[in-house]
């Protein structure tokens, strides 16, 4: 809490407070033991205390790239098999709406670890299998946000829905999780380059647009593991960004802009993807998320996108909004430099969500 008023070290709390940055309140109202930044700007604007507008000094590049002190990562490097028959291809993960410490009866801490080593080797038994036919030597991985879950209330994230912060969901869950997955794929590939957006989850109400958690897992990811050899690191800041494979345009977004018609938001989707192709100058395949469904449409000879799911299940969100809540999962693609994406797969990361054959009717007689 703050200091008592009119004491002293009010008076030094104050003086601070004044010439501080965004970063610097963010760790001072965990110290303090407010909630977030928010709450404990709140407080001193209660005392009588603002910040001048226009006066806020920038965040450093220390804030800009925080260091998290992750376990060090040995990596052995992957040196590729004589060159098969085929055509190479390269490897697209699709991954997002983890939501790290979303708690549901079927989700939470613990399960979104083991399903994010599922992922891993669910992806590598597939690429494995393609490189029977043709070298697959390099990954790219296409993160469209909501690493974590957040704790904005007005998103789900009450007492209960979570069991930590906003920034102990990044230090403790998902940067982890991400540098221990980007460090084994390095193993598996020559190169590992992943770009990433973010979502809305983790971005309070009215803060500036960087201020987002899944922009610090990425600075946290850039800043760490993306300085080995053979893995890139991209950080998009804003909410969309454009990556150039072999001459073929790639969009990706979150997907929160997105409005629905009686649950449905394809049709929004469909018409704002369209827009989206003219203003950008086009692009051949966008991916997005928020939606906690699994979905791709072809909206024209030359547009295709493609929607992720989520690590969570049992998900009220999506059940509320959409009336109905997919298997736990993310998306494997293959991509041939001349004819685009030429495989797809569904990455069901929970095994117990594999889905099952229909009983046979034993019933009926003929």
């Amino acid at each position: 809490m703050l200091p008592p008023k009119d004491s002293p070290e009010e008076k030094a709390e104050i003086e601070v407070y004044l010439k501080s940055t965004p970063g610097w309140r963010d760790k001072r109202a965990g110290e303090l033991g407010y909630v977030n930044r928010q709450s404990y700007q709140d407080m001193m604007r209660r005392r009588g205390v603002k910040l001048e507008s226009g006066k806020i000094p920038p965040a450093t590049e220390v804030e800009r790239n925080p260091i998290v002190e992750l376990p060090p990562v040995k990596l052995f490097h992957y040196k590729s098999p004589q060159k098969k028959a085929g055509d190479e291809e390269i490897a697209i993960l699709h991954a997002g709406d983890g939501h790290a410490d979303k708690i549901t009866k079927s989700f939470n801490k613990e399960v979104y670890r083991k399903r994010m080593e599922t992922m891993f080797y669910s992806v590598m038994t597939i690429i494995n299998l393609h490189r029977n036919m043709y070298p697959i030597r390099k990954l790219y991985i296409f993160n469209t946000g909501d690493n974590a879950q957040g704790e904005n209330p007005f998103q789900g994230s009450t007492v209960g829905a979570v069991s930590m912060g906003a920034r102990d969901q990044v230090k403790k869950l998902a940067a982890p999780a991400w540098n221990d997955v980007i460090g084994s794929f390095r193993q598996e590939f020559e190169e590992v380059e992943f770009h990433a957006v973010p979502g809305n989850h983790g971005h309070d109400k009215g803060a500036p647009e960087t201020s987002s958690y899944d922009l610090l897992l990425y600075d946290i990811l850039e800043a760490g593991i993306g300085k080995e050899k053979g893995i890139t690191i991209n950080v998009h800041d804003d909410w969309w960004a454009m990556v150039d494979i072999e001459n073929w345009k790639h969009f990706l977004f979150h997907g929160d802009g997105i409005p629905c018609q009686q649950g449905v938001p394809f049709f929004a989707l469909d018409k704002k993807l369209k827009s989206w192709h003219m203003q950008f100058g086009g692009f051949s395949y966008a991916y997005g998320g928020h939606f906690h469904k699994r979905h791709t449409d072809e909206i024209s000879s030359v547009l295709e996108y493609f929607m992720v799911g989520s690590l969570a299940s049992d998900d009220d969100w999506a059940l509320k909004k959409l009336g109905i809540s997919s298997n736990p999962s993310q998306s494997l693609y293959g991509f041939h430099p001349r004819h685009g994406i030429t495989w797809r797969y569904p990455i069901i990361v929970d095994h117990k969500f594999l889905p099952d054959a229909l009983p046979s009717d034993t019933s009926s007689t003929t």
